[in-house]
Formats: C-alpha cells, structure tokens, sequence
C-alpha cells in the first residue's frame, strides 16, 4: 500500500552515529533530510558528527562506556524502545534495535557467518560462539531485527545484501525491500577544476602524475595491501595514490616504505566532504573484499572517474556494472591483475575517457529521490493495517 501525497508521518529514525562519514552513515543522513521535507522526523542517536538540518529534532541517547561494544549496542537498543516506542507512526532503524517497523541493513547478517560455511569449521565457529557473550549478544538482537512481527519491513540496500539476508532468514522473504543508496553532486565543473589544482598542489602532485584514488574505513579489507603491491608491481614513479578515510595508515607504512613509495602515497585521514578530492584523481581504485554496495564507487562514477573495482561477488554495486562502464576485478586478492588493470588506464587515455563517459551516463539515473521512493514504498507496506494509510 503506498502512502498519500499528503499525508504527514511522524518518524523515528535511529542510528548510532549521524554522520556523513561511512556509508551506512552517510545513506542515512541522506535518507534522512529528505524525509523530513514532508514529514516529522526525530533522530535517536549517540553522536551527530555532521550539520544538523532545522527541519528534524534530535535527540541524544547517553552513552555509558565506550567498551565492551556490544554491552553499549544492548543498552542503546534497550534506552531507545523506551523512548521511541508506540510514540511514532515510523520507527526507522540503521542500528541493531528489536522494535523498529523498518529495519535498514547495510552489512551482511552475522548469521551469514555461520549458514554460509560447513564442516569442522562450521563446529568450531559455533563453539566459539556459546563462549562469547559478544557474540551471544548480536545473535540475539539480529534474531530480534529480522522478523515479520507487526508488519516490520526490512530493506536492504542492494541485492547481494538481500540474498546473503535470505540466505540466513528465508521466512521474511515476503518482508524484505531494495533501496540503493543514491548519489547528488552539486558543484559545477569550473570548481571541480579549482579542487583539482588545489589538492594537487597541497599534495605536491603535479598535473603529470597518474593519480589514483582509495577511499575505505576498512583499509585491509577494501584492499590497500593489494593495491600498493600492484603499484609497486608497476614500477612507475608518475603513479601517485591518494588514501581517505577512516584507519590507520601506520599499518601499511612499512609496506610504503618497503616499496620505496613514501613520496607517492599520500594519506589524507577522514574526510567528511569527499567533493574536494575525487576531482583531484583520474581513476578510483576499490579491489574490495566484501561490499555491500560500496557509495564510493558511485560517487567517484559521478565524477567522472574510470573505475577499477571488484566483481559483483565481491561488490554489490558490481551487479549494475558492464565492462563498458568499469573495470572489474575478477580477484581482488591478485595484484598482477590489478596492475594490469592500473597499466590499461594508464597507458590508454581514450579507454579511460570511454569508462569515465560511460559511468557518468550511469550515475545520472541513480538519484537519492528513488531511494526515498523505495522506503516510503516501504514504509505503505508496514502501515499497510493501520486505518489512517
């Protein structure tokens, strides 16, 4: 059942950390604001680390201690029923909560951890299990999560997400919705230029250099180790790297240095506004090892960047990709083959005007209203018994 026009809800959106920085942070965020543009929309949170839009209320909900996690996840789950509950037409959760009408996944269910392996090692993990309260404790509050109780909607936010979801929960397979996160990019060419020159220049990266560009606040898992293998592979000191987000560069630092690549790879940190700093790249880099989605990659298309990223076993995003409009990695573990990939761009600038062109073109039919579309399709089916929808 979808939703009038004109009807006004009052929406409870919960998640942990309201940023822009990480995906799942960000697509909420995103979400977010334009729910409020028609509807009455609070924020249950821990932190707010972006601009805080007049159009929505926020509230914070304490946190006690910082470690261990999970006892932190159980109290923020148990503060938040008993300030949201039977309070709000919608209750929207990105965060692990048992009594949300719409439930938001953005990684994969840790149930997935154990129906998608067998053997002893399937034994082991769960005997590891029944000894860790951790573990315990997330089981328990993913069990609570994907449910059909009251009508809840889940959605994930691609379809490789929905399958490794099914793949553990197969009774909410009539439950269970897509939205895609959506990308908007507001400034106009003539700045894209100025951030171009002046990264590059705070960066001492002249025009000349090939520069590629890794964004992930998982650097190991995203692929970093590989990527500076095939780089030294290369052996080409014109190719610079560009590394944002939120980790520890000092793990990879002696691989820097091993390979001789201090002066040509450039850690820049967490960065909230990424619109500064694709400009500055000529190709994205994303050899992920598991990804739901990955945004980064949409967005750095959107900015006309060639991509190289992992196929769609890897990458959910992948799925919607041609080989004319990416460069897809096969095995995102072999740094030949990515050095082949890295050598293909940069020894042929008309292949790389194609992907760029090509990616571009993609980008423009993936917006963030569709993805509103999505969930307030979502949102008509939770209501679908309540007298007022």
């Amino acid at each position: 059942m979808s939703l009038n026009n004109s009807q006004q809800l009052q929406i409870a959106v919960v998640i942990q950390n309201y940023t822009r920085i990480g995906g799942a942070e960000r697509y909420c965020v995103e979400l977010t604001e334009r729910l409020a543009r028609q509807h009455k929309v609070h924020v249950y949170c821990q932190s707010i680390g972006t601009s805080q839009s007049k159009d929505i209320q926020f509230h914070i909900i304490p946190k006690r201690l910082d470690k261990p996690r999970y006892i932190n996840d159980l109290l923020f789950a148990r503060w938040v029923r008993q300030a949201t509950e039977n309070k709000f037409d919608i209750i929207h959760a990105h965060a692990r909560i048992p009594h949300a009408n719409v439930q938001t996944l953005h990684v994969p269910c840790i149930l997935s951890r154990y129906t998608e392996i067998s053997g002893l090692k399937k034994f082991l993990r769960y005997l590891n299990t029944a000894i860790s309260p951790r573990m315990l404790s997330y089981l328990w509050l993913e069990k609570q999560q994907l449910c059909t109780k009251n009508n809840r909607q889940i959605i994930a936010v691609s379809e490789l997400l929905a399958k490794n979801i099914l793949c553990s929960y197969p009774e909410i397979s009539q439950n269970i919705n897509i939205a895609y996160p959506g990308i908007q990019v507001d400034s106009m060419p003539e700045v894209h230029v100025s951030s171009r020159n002046k990264q590059r220049t705070l960066l001492n990266i002249s025009e000349e250099n090939f520069t590629l560009l890794f964004v992930a606040n998982n650097y190991k898992n995203k692929g970093l180790g590989v990527l500076l293998e095939a780089i030294h592979q290369i052996n080409d000191s014109s190719i610079h790297l560009i590394v944002a987000g939120n980790d520890s560069p000092e793990k990879f630092i002696d691989q820097v240095k091993g390979f001789q690549l201090t002066q040509n790879v450039h850690f820049i940190g967490v960065c909230e506004d990424m619109n500064t700093f694709y400009p500055a790249a000529d190709a994205l880099v994303h050899p992920t090892l598991s990804d739901t989605y990955a945004m980064v990659v949409l967005e750095a298309m959107a900015y006309s960047l060639p991509v190289i990223v992992s196929n769609k076993n890897y990458c959910g995003f992948s799925e919607h990709l041609s080989t004319n409009e990416a460069i897809l990695i096969d095995n995102p573990k072999d740094s030949t083959e990515i050095a082949a990939h890295i050598k293909t761009l940069l020894n042929n600038p008309k292949h790389c005007l194609f992907l760029a062109k090509n990616g571009h073109k993609k980008t423009q039919s993936i917006t963030w209203e569709k993805t509103l579309e999505q969930t307030l399709l979502a949102y008509g089916k939770s209501l679908a018994d309540n007298k007022h929808v």
